[in-house]
């Protein structure tokens, strides 16, 4: 193909233009293999013929994996100089985090060791989140100035491995990571931070020594220390690592900072006999940081302890919530480090909201009667009226529940409810009742239905005593009071996941609930002299999936 001037531009031309990162003289690399046609396009609408190349060499997909509430998540990704082997971890750093389909991440490469830092001025702010693989000599006192703006304004930033051994000498560099090791980090640079297994908690040993240290890499155990945090919910309280460096002795100044997670540097391996922190979280200004010692070599990032970790503190450290889906104990197990080529990491299937269009959806609700429903526990009152189910509450009675009388496994469910102010309700999914269980007591999965703000959307355990399976509850307002109100909700396997009104609000594991079982609507108990109140179910609708 033959531009202007005779220039030739070919798909690879046209990949290498939009992959150029704007951020001065620089030696910046593509990240391969994906190409992004949404950010080709804004970045070059302006131009007919580009626009009209793109169009022809990239057309738009049909249907991208990400939905508008979940836009991909723009990253820098820092190398250049390591002591680390960056040429092959970069690449897999960039698999890892575009392959899942929520990142689109660009490159940009330091100059070489010795040679002049004043052109390197990344553009921090064209991107949502900075992931250091970098462990070199100092930027200049301009790139410092712009790196500390970006994160102390919102922005995210990732520290990888051996990029907690840079810039000792730069004091908000070391407050952003919390801890780091190496060249010349002492008791002066602060404490080292240990989980201390017989208090129970976690320590500052101002005791002089080096900061940084490791044993001989092997697999080891990471154990979750916050296991409800957004980054660890859903994970296991334990996993295995691939062989790694697993780093102890660091020290820092730990302002702000939060271990999510350990390791123990055995003495077996030359390590400290310490329970070493391996995940962290520091707020830095208004930005978040994800700080991650994993990640050594090719082995250690081939580890899905190393993916899962990295793409979920990505996400976090870039937007403060995580919508990526856990990896329960089948996958990451306490006994073998489960391993994964990151060539095999593929975008999540199940991402995006079912549409509620289509084949395969077959009403539950015949619009005139309730011909294939059966109420079980409570008093509550239900009746048809113009094509709508009401559900009514009565005084003194507990909560009560009208049941398909079918059980359902694997499924997609969607119906619209409006709620009286003041009045919780729900839908049971994959619920039983049996006699030998409280006398028939109803219990199981509950789509929580609730007029803002509340917790509309997010998973409760009715009748088992486990509370909200849903333990992060961020999105308070995605229910419109006085409205009717689109809930979409799949379950398939142990994953449970539910849209209100097009937003996704729960996405999470429960494998301690049953796999089968009927559907519920809800009329929740209320306190004596309150209501009554109504809550009102239409388009009820079930696609059973295979």
């Amino acid at each position: 193909m033959i531009g202007e001037g005779g220039q030739q531009w070919s798909r690879k031309v046209l990949d290498s233009w939009f992959r150029r990162v704007p951020a001065g003289n620089l030696d910046s690399r593509k990240c391969p293999p994906k190409f992004s046609t949404q950010r080709f396009m804004k970045k070059f609408a302006s131009s007919p013929l580009i626009l009209l190349l793109a169009l022809v060499l990239y057309p738009m997909p049909a249907s991208p994996v990400w939905a508008e509430s979940n836009e991909q998540i723009s990253v820098l990704l820092i190398d250049g100089q390591n002591n680390h082997n960056w040429k092959v971890t970069t690449p897999l750093i960039c698999q890892i985090l575009e392959g899942c389909g929520r990142f689109t991440v660009d490159v940009v490469t330091a100059p070489a060791r010795g040679e002049s830092m004043e052109s390197f001025t990344p553009a921090f702010a064209d991107y949502d989140v900075v992931v250091s693989n970098y462990n070199g000599q100092s930027w200049s006192e301009v790139t410092q100035k712009a790196f500390e703006s970006f994160v102390a304004g919102g922005g995210g930033f990732v520290s990888v491995h051996a990029a907690d051994n840079s810039f000792p000498q730069w004091s908000a560099y070391n407050r952003m990571i919390g801890l780091g090791g190496w060249k010349g980090r002492s008791e002066k640079d602060g404490p080292y931070v240990r989980w201390k297994e017989d208090q129970q908690r976690f320590t500052r040993d101002q005791t002089p020594g080096g900061g940084g240290g490791h044993g001989q890499r092997a697999p080891f155990l990471i154990v979750v220390r916050d296991t409800e945090h957004p980054i660890t919910t859903g994970l296991p309280s334990s996993f295995m690592q691939a062989a790694d460096e697993l780093y102890d002795k660091l020290r820092g100044p730990a302002e702000n900072m939060h271990v999510l997670a350990t390791g123990f540097s055995a003495p077996a391996t030359g390590g400290t006999g310490e329970h070493e922190p391996l995940l962290m979280t520091v707020q830095f200004g208004d930005g978040r940081v994800f700080h991650t010692t994993l990640g050594h070599d090719d082995t250690s990032m081939k580890g899905v302890a190393f993916q899962a970790t990295l793409q979920r503190g990505t996400e976090w450290a870039a937007t403060g919530v995580v919508t990526l889906p856990s990896v329960d104990a089948q996958v990451l197990t306490s006994d073998t480090a489960a391993m994964r080529d990151p060539d095999d990491i593929a975008p999540d299937a199940l991402a995006e909201m079912p549409k509620i269009e289509g084949l395969g959806w077959v009403p539950l609700f015949n619009g005139k009667d309730l011909s294939g429903w059966s109420q079980k526990n409570g008093i509550a009152t239900y009746r048809v009226e113009n094509g709508i189910v009401v559900g009514k509450t009565a005084e003194g009675s507990p909560n009560s529940f009208m049941c398909t009388i079918k059980d359902y496994g694997d499924f997609e469910l969607t119906f619209e409810v409006n709620d009286d102010p003041g009045l919780n309700s729900g839908v049971q999914i994959r619920s039983l009742s049996k006699a030998d269980f409280n006398n028939g007591r109803v219990h199981g999965p509950q789509v929580e239905i609730e007029t803002s703000p509340g917790e509309s959307g997010y998973v409760y355990s009715e009748g088992t005593g486990r509370g909200w399976i849903t333990k992060q509850q961020p999105i308070k307002d995605a229910y419109v009071n006085g409205k009717w109100n689109r809930f979409v909700v799949r379950a398939k396997g142990d994953r449970i996941q539910t849209w209100v009104n097009g937003k996704s609000i729960a996405d999470i594991r429960d494998p301690e609930s049953s796999m089968k079982g009927f559907i519920g609507l809800q009329v929740h108990g209320i306190k004596r002299d309150t209501g009554p109140f109504e809550v009102r179910w239409r388009d009820i609708r079930v696609r059973e999936l295979k």
